[in-house]
């Protein structure tokens, strides 16, 4: 079986692979998720759209170094109302951000893409609703 490229370090994604199977090598695409989430989100993306892109991004950017090899590409937001919920940067940053699910129902919206030469070969986006139990404030800390 031909093996397939990474172009995330994502420890999960890793995982997924690994238990299917699935022979990779990793190479990190290192873009700057923010800074890209911030630009599409200034022009009116929603976040199925910033899914799919920052998925389709990451394996274009590591397909256009590594010619005739499959590369996968993948990216999962959590949507809270039409609001990206980014990845915290910090502890306090947690805290608020679970508090801000807390009792709540939100989306993970889930996209990978497979690039070869530079050019998405195939894509996938979906979504999964959730609901996250109510903690009390003592709890979530």
């Amino acid at each position: 079986m031909r093996k397939i490229i990474l172009a995330s370090r994502s420890e999960v994604r890793k995982q997924i692979l690994s238990k299917n199977n699935i022979k990779f090598d990793v190479i990190p695409s290192n873009l700057d998720e923010d800074e890209i989430k911030e630009s599409l989100i200034k022009e009116g993306a929603d976040p199925e759209m910033i899914s799919k892109n920052l998925a389709e991004l990451k394996a274009a950017k590591v397909s256009q170094k590594k010619l005739g090899e499959f590369v996968l590409g993948a990216d999962s937001v959590i949507d809270l109302n039409g609001r990206i919920v980014s990845k915290p940067k910090d502890r306090k940053k947690a805290f608020e951000i679970l508090k801000d699910l807390n009792g709540k129902t939100h989306h993970l919206i889930s996209s990978a893409c497979i690039s070869l030469d530079g050019k998405m070969i195939w894509n996938y986006t979906d979504k999964a609703e959730m609901v996250m139990k109510t903690f009390s404030e003592d709890e979530l800390k």
